[in-house]
């Protein structure tokens, strides 16, 4: 008894109660959406926070029994504080009308206020630069990785919380759809001209955010004093060994216009001017061998009317790099292994030409038209010279010889697509219809001369001069059209269908070099020409109900396919109908504004590629040949995902993702090794893959001393199947890495950042006795930055990287010491130091279901810069008002 009245009166004491209240401003008696609401409890400590809604509503719910005070502010209004009792007699406590009176503006009176650090409204995160400070000449770059949750790998590719940013905006108008060249774009951009970072939900035509795709978007806001003049940089650098780099910028912002041009030339191995502190790529992904550029590219966005906004980017590229590299490669046997090593000597010389345009007109309200066009052209040369042997266990070798390939590709892309939306009278009813090409060329001329000699288990030797012409041709069109109909006050339908068609050509003309006739003589047997057609049919209804907190989106799709591939080499034809269905079920549930809960279940058909039923041959290494598999067929995957998402007006980001993956009949690869060393593939079909990944990533802020961190761990586990020698291979890869990245700066005047990752990999093979093989790379790295009196600069970053497979270690160590000139000090010298312990390199490792491999390429090593940028259009720092007694 005495036990069932304690649970009783604890139920009692533990009740949860709601507080609930509509936020209005005083003086015009209108709502007030985005105020911001928090709870205290009687020791001052925050319980709850949140913000008004669209309406001035908010909602506060699991509030325990007791006494609070509730704390109502929002910009340019005083902040009002209510006291708060809550009893387990009133299980709601409501307040209709909390009003706030504007601030009051006093003569010589100044009023400070702390702004957070960021604000939520519907789907849009929002993160005032001004509580981000950074160093005089910082860029944009330097900005966002201060903000929690938000980062940029070495690739320049950009996460918030692990979801990839897809699309660049300026002041809400598309910057950069194609994302392949911001990191370049955050370096031409400084960080004093922006007063807001918004990221938000990525919406189709129709403005509604896809379920499941978890991709986002950038809005920079720029500051409105910095919409006058032009701004830009010149810079140029000369040092020893012939090092250089030099540039310019230009940037210029106005109310309807953005512009933006870039011009690099170096051979420094950096996509950055000289005026930049230059770091080791993370992880060990440096720049291969030693590279000369050329770029140049220009970014414009406009307002052509109020009706019609144009995005057009065009770029040029040019790139010329050397490098070494070596080759460590273990063939896997079921009772033993063999080794390939090789030591190559490559030179690329690469050309690009391309341009983006994106425009889009919006009529009216109702209506809305998206066009988008891409055309590139791409024009490579690579010649390769490689020296390699292939040993067995016991280290005898089996053979050796010389490759020499001279390869000189085309590469051609157009793709244009266009988009119309119309909202019909009723709210929700919508009509999309979207129709697209892509076409693709690629034609490539190669020489391929090999010399390659057998020792066992007999001395042999075979000699290949060939050249080789394959030629490639992708024509795809498709047509799409969606219809959402509301049909109740939480329910919608929708339909998606869709029509594609897809015409693969496919050619290769290969001769063999005639001593006699000192020609190239036609080679049947390694010349082919097949073309492959899909048509594609789907329909796919879906049902959504959403109450604001909670969504649910069914969906179930019918697709029918027909692969029609003719091989005219060979004259077989190979006709395929296939039927199949994909499904998706998604749950969005919305705790509050602050915290998002994700649930996403689906599972879809992965057709096969064309090219995987005939044989392409790849005559540039005869060590290994791939062959086609016309007895593929289609593959299912399957997946199940759950999402945690959490922010706080104070700073903090967290979200925790769980992946399972299972797949039938997926793809992979049959692999026959003889004793020679040599490798003949082909794809095929297996059951049993499947994987599991958990993601956890935090950031947070501690505005005083100004810290932020941000921390990731992705551990992954996957299963997969393949056959070598017609035995079967059980590949399980295990991965955990762990990044961990901390910057502060002190008032200003110095700033440190420290970044750590641990990248753990192992790999087990059935093949080998369940035999386990792995290995840790660890990678450290510091950097310090500090303006010191009379306004000179100085600074370091060193990096430490050890891959305990490779057995090697080495540490980069840069440094740099500079002074600004001029009144506004525009103009800056800086003598840069790269590489001072001369041990700069690139090490590899991967593990693969057939082999292992470790590469190791040259590097760029020691040298020494001087370099001059002059900062063009800063304003001069305004003089002092005179004081008004």
């Amino acid at each position: 008894m005495l036990l069932l009245l304690g649970c009783c009166a604890l139920s009692k004491i533990y009740a949860q109660h709601t507080i609930k209240g509509t936020v209005y401003q005083k003086d015009t008696r209108k709502t007030l959406p985005g105020a911001a609401v928090l709870l205290y409890d009687e020791k001052a400590r925050i319980k709850a926070q949140t913000q008004s809604d669209e309406h001035g509503n908010f909602t506060i719910e699991n509030v325990q029994v007791g006494f609070y005070r509730l704390l109502v502010s929002f910009m340019g209004n005083r902040t009002e504080m209510i006291p708060v009792e809550v009893n387990a007699r009133l299980k709601t406590v409501t307040f209709n009308y909390i009003q706030l009176s504007p601030a009051i503006s006093l003569s010589r009176v100044e009023v400070k206020a702390d702004r957070p650090l960021m604000s939520i409204r519907k789907d849009t995160i929002e993160f005032n630069a001004g509580e981000l400070p950074t160093l005089p000449n910082a860029n944009m770059h330097e900005l966002i990785e201060k903000i929690p949750g938000l980062t940029m790998d070495d690739n320049g590719n950009l996460y918030y919380l692990g979801a990839p940013i897809k699309e660049l905006f300026i002041d809400g108008r598309s910057l950069l759809q194609n994302m392949s060249n911001v990191k370049r774009v955050m370096e031409i951009l400084k960080a004093d001209l922006a007063d807001k970072i918004q990221i938000s939900d990525k919406k189709n035509i129709s403005g509604i955010t896809e379920p499941g795709k978890n991709e986002k978007v950038l809005n920079i806001i720029v500051k409105d004093e910095m919409k006058k003049g032009i701004r830009g940089t010149v810079t140029g650098g000369y040092g020893t060994h012939d090092r250089y780099n030099a540039g310019t910028t230009l940037n210029m912002f106005r109310k309807k216009l953005t512009a933006l041009g870039d011009i690099l030339a170096n051979n420094n191995n950096t996509q950055s001017d000289a005026s930049t502190n230059y770091q080791g790529s993370f992880m060990g992904n440096n720049p291969q061998g030693t590279n000369k550029l050329f770029n140049i590219g220009t970014y414009y966005t406009m307002e052509i009317n109020k009706k019609i906004k144009l995005n057009v980017n065009l770029r040029h590229q040019e790139q010329d790099m050397t490098s070494s590299e070596g080759q460590e490669r273990e063939n896997i046997f079921a009772d033993s292994s063999t080794f390939y090593h090789s030591n190559t000597q490559k030179h690329l010389i690469s050309k690009k030409n391309g341009g983006i345009l994106f425009m889009d007109i919006q009529p009216d309200i109702n209506n809305k038209i998206i066009v988008a066009a891409m055309m590139e052209r791409e024009h490579k040369e690579v010649h390769n010279n490689r020296l390699y042997n292939t040993t067995d266990s016991r280290m005898d070798t089996l053979n050796n010889g010389m490759l020499n390939n001279n390869d000189s590709a085309v590469n051609k892309t157009l793709d244009a697509t266009v988009s119309y939306s119309h909202k019909f009278g009723k709210t929700g009813r919508i009509l999309s219809l979207q129709t697209s090409l892509r076409k693709s060329w690629q034609y490539s001329y190669q020489f391929n001369i090999s010399q390659n000699d057998v020792f066992l288990p007999f001395y042999s030797a075979d000699t290949i001069n060939q050249f080789v012409s394959p030629k490639n041709e992708v024509s795809s069109t498709s047509t799409s059209a969606t219809y959402n109909e509301p049909i109740g006050k939480y329910w919608s339908v929708a339909l998606y269908y869709s029509f594609q068609n897809a015409l693969t050509k496919n050619r290769q003309n290969t001769a063999d070099f005639n001593i006699f006739k000192h020609d190239y003589i036609p080679n049947d047997s390694l010349t082919y020409r097949f073309d492959s057609r899909i048509i594609n049919h789907t329909v796919k209804p879906s049902l959504t109900y959403n109450r604001g907190k909670l969504m649910l989106i069914g969906a179930a799709g019918l697709s029918l396919s027909t692969l029609t591939s003719n091989n005219y080499t060979t004259h077989n034809k190979d006709v395929r109908h296939t039927t199949y269905v994909d499904r998706a079920l998604n749950a969005i549930i919305k705790l509050d504004p602050f915290k998002t809960i994700n649930i996403t279940l689906n599972g879809i058909t992965l057709p096969l590629d064309a090219q995987l039923l005939w044989p392409v041959n790849n005559n540039s290494n005869p060590l290994y040949i791939q062959l086609g598999n016309p007895g593929l067929i289609n593959a299912f995957a399957n997946n199940l995902a759950f999402s945690y998402f959490s922010n706080s007006i104070k700073g903090v980001a967290f979200a925790h993702t769980m992946e399972g993956r299972y797949t039938q009949h997926a793809f992979s690869t049959a692999v026959f090794t003889d004793t020679l060393g040599r490798q003949v593939s082909m794809p095929i079909n297996v059951s049993g893959n499947w994987g599991i990944t958990d993601n956890t990533m935090l950031g947070f802020r501690i505005k005083h001393p100004g810290i932020t961190v941000n921390y990731s761990n992705a551990f992954e586990y996957n299963r997969t199947i393949s056959q070598i020698n017609h035995l079967d291979n059980i590949v399980k890869r295990y991965s955990f890495l762990q990044l961990l990245a901390a910057s502060i700066n002190w008032k200003k005047r110095m700033e440190f950042t420290a970044k750590v990752g641990v990248d753990y990999r192992g790999n087990m093979l059935s093949l080998q006795d369940d035999h386990y093989t792995d290995f840790i790379q660890y990678t450290l790295a510091f950097t310090a930055n500090a303006w010191l009196p009379l306004d000179f600069n100085a600074g370091s970053n060193v990096q430490y990287t050890n891959n305990t497979d490779a057995a090697t270690h080495f540490t980069l160590l840069n440094g740099w010491i500079g002074k600004t000139f001029l009144h506004n000090k525009s103009l800056s010298a800086k003598f840069y130091a790269f590489d001072l312990l001369r041990q700069n390199k690139t090490v590899v490792a991967y593990y693969a279901s057939t082999y292992r491999e470790r590469l190791e390429t040259t590097n760029l090593s020691q040298y020494f810069m001087f370099s001059l940028t002059y900062a063009y259009g800063r304003k001069g720092l305004k003089a002092p008002a005179s004081k008004v007694p």
